[in-house]
């Protein structure tokens, strides 16, 4: 089998040695933070902690019903800034251009994927021509695969610098395939590379366990630069807040914090307590985005 690939890629080796080979002498290029959770201290400077990084990929692993796409919309909002710094004071971004956002919904109908994105222009109070959300269900997992690939090769999206993909486990078969799943996280590695993007996944915990669900979870998880772990303060009480715990980081780790949703959007509980009180809440300010439909609590 090697041999059939070293006679079948003999020109290409050629570009992918010169690609691959690192040199010692050259400093490399510090990778383009994207979001930061809190600071931390060295040499009496404070830095940010980077969770998010251009060229690589994160994951956000949780069980049912624990907020997992609020969490997404909350780093999509506060990636393009406006108003969602009223939200997630702690998550700051470090956007300085006008960067496209991909938003992959794999499993929602057209109405719920809608209202899931929907709250990314409520959060930040803005109409951010550059963010791009697409409903992928109606697609087969090979399908989806694929048209994420040639979404990227397109250049429709010009300037693509991150993108989320809520469902990562649909775009294959099976998760507890270890030749699909390798497959998916090295799709992950190098649409991060080769598009110099970062791409963050969310993927379900396997039933009554921390760890993320079969063969794919072990290899986005073992691959990935952050990875988020939600879960709910008291399962029994739907009301109660999330905790967002920085699993594995690869930087500096972020101090876990909470979240709890009001009028249908995700805001971090030291945002509500400290600026406007849970049971006063009152929002600062007047979104210029108006969808015209009713608050969105559903629990996911």
């Amino acid at each position: 089998m090697i041999k059939k690939l070293q006679e079948e890629n003999t020109d290409s080796f050629e570009m992918q040695f010169l690609k691959t080979k690192v040199d010692l002498k050259q400093d490399a290029a510090r990778p383009e933070t994207l979001i930061s959770i809190g600071t931390h201290t060295y040499k009496g400077k404070q830095y940010p902690n980077d969770v998010m990084t251009a060229g690589e990929f994160s994951v956000i692993s949780a069980p049912s019903k624990t907020r997992k796409s609020f969490f997404k919309s909350a780093l999509e909002a506060c990636y393009i800034g406006g108003n969602a710094k009223y939200y997630f004071s702690n998550i700051k971004s470090h956007r300085n251009e006008n960067f496209d956002i991909i938003s992959i919904d794999t499993e929602q109908s057209e109405y719920y994927a809608q209202r899931t994105f929907r709250r990314v222009p409520k959060m930040t109070g803005i109409d951010y021509t550059n963010y791009h959300p697409f409903r992928l269900r109606g697609l087969a997992p090979t399908e989806r695969m694929a048209f994420i690939d040639r979404l990227l090769s397109s250049g429709k999206i010009k300037n693509p610098k991150l993108m989320f993909i809520d469902g990562v486990a649909d775009l294959i078969d099976d998760t507890n395939d270890l030749v699909m799943s390798n497959e998916a996280a090295t799709y992950l590695l190098k649409w991060s590379e080769d598009y110099n993007m970062h791409i963050c996944v969310i993927i379900h915990n396997a039933y009554g366990t921390t760890k993320p669900t079969g063969h794919l979870g072990s290899a986005v998880t073992k691959k990935a630069e952050t990875v988020f772990m939600l879960s709910s303060e008291d399962s029994e009480d739907k009301h109660s807040d999330t905790i967002v715990t920085p699993l594995y980081t690869r930087g500096m780790s972020f101090e876990k914090f909470k979240f709890n949703v009001v009028d249908g959007l995700p805001i971090s509980r030291n945002d509500l307590e400290d600026n406007y009180g849970f049971e006063d809440y009152n929002k600062p300010f007047e979104s210029n985005f108006d969808s015209n439909e009713e608050s969105n609590d559903i629990p996911f």
